[in-house]
């Protein structure tokens, strides 16, 4: 039995509903996308725990039926708040009856693997071959690694190595988490908030157990307000003149070609507009495909005026309308 947790307790609020319950660029749901890159039919169970006031409020629990319906979704409902993450897992490996082997998946980003990984493992990412910079490195935790790739151990919140932890933890079995937790959440220990990392700490450390290093191939955060916005950024939809970029001679040159596949790589999104007729669409459409690009659509026969505006919403028509 193979079982992916994905709690969901620890969450933020955006626009008035918990960020799980919001939508990704690409429009799944973010509790969707976060599975999206790391899902295989291996998963006999995907057990998702949500707080109980978040079920009542905005009924988290019927919309991710809803939405997730190609997935093997349970729901676990805990009634209050945990003290943090390691206790949310526990609690829904026991009110699941969860067995054997488990993977737990944080919420709050998107990864890809190569493969689903067996075992005891914890996926990262190397700072020092990852092109894109890694905001806020103070919250993650980081990875110390032999040179067989296993690990030394998992520190919280300080910055020990060039690899950091990225979310996504397995265990041969969940008994060695339910053990480890236990052992932890004793008076004896000073820590007042248990994180995976403390119990895969207190596994290497104290029942000799081994966990593999898995690399991740992609990766993407919306964790904090300034991740989302640069996520937001990334996918961008782009309105490309035309006219300008493949100019009079109906050529798209090589800079303005790497330029484009730079942004579409991260995300972005394009909608070509000319001036001119279906004929140049067509040609403009089939010149930019063979270059690699992907164009929703090319809309032709558009003004020659330079202002370009988009109005996305009701109150910015208003707007509009009033300055007009």
């Amino acid at each position: 039995m193979k079982t992916l947790i994905v709690p969901c307790l620890g969450r933020r609020i955006v626009n008035g509903i918990p960020q799980y319950l919001y939508r990704h660029p690409n429009g799944c749901l973010l509790i969707e996308r976060s599975i999206e890159g790391i899902f295989s039919e291996e998963y006999d169970r995907i057990v998702i725990s949500l707080l109980e006031a978040d079920v009542k409020e905005y009924q988290a629990d019927m919309m991710i039926y809803k939405e997730l319906k190609k997935y093997p979704v349970e729901i676990v409902i805990l009634k209050s708040m945990t003290s943090g993450p390691a206790e949310t897992v526990f609690n829904t490996i026991q009110k699941a009856n969860i067995t054997g082997n488990v993977v737990i998946k944080d919420v709050d980003n998107y990864l890809k693997i190569d493969s689903v990984p067996q075992g005891n493992f914890v996926a990262g990412l190397d700072l020092n071959t990852w092109e894109r910079d890694i905001h806020n490195l103070r919250n993650k935790s980081f990875l110390i690694l032999n040179e067989q790739g296993n690990l030394l151990d998992i520190i919280e919140k300080k910055v020990r190595s060039d690899v950091i932890c990225l979310g996504l933890y397995g265990f041969n079995k969940a008994e060695d988490f339910v053990k480890a937790y236990r052992k932890l959440n004793d008076v004896s220990y000073p820590i007042s908030r248990l994180y995976i990392s403390h119990i895969i700490s207190y596994l290497i450390g104290y029942s000799d157990r081994v966990f593999h290093y898995i690399s991740a191939v992609e990766y993407e955060n919306w964790g904090d307000e300034r991740l989302w916005k640069d996520m937001q950024r990334d996918y961008t939809l782009f309105f490309i003149d035309l006219d300008h970029i493949l100019g009079e001679t109906r050529t798209l040159s090589e800079q303005n070609r790497n330029k484009l596949a730079v942004l579409q790589k991260r995300g972005a999104s394009f909608i070509g507009y000319t001036v001119e007729n279906e004929e140049y669409k067509i040609s403009a459409l089939k010149l930019l495909q063979e270059a690699g690009l992907k164009f929703i659509k090319i809309i032709y026969g558009c003004p020659y005026s330079e202002k370009k505006e988009i109005i996305a919403s009701e109150e910015a028509l208003e707007r509009k309308v009033i300055e007009l």
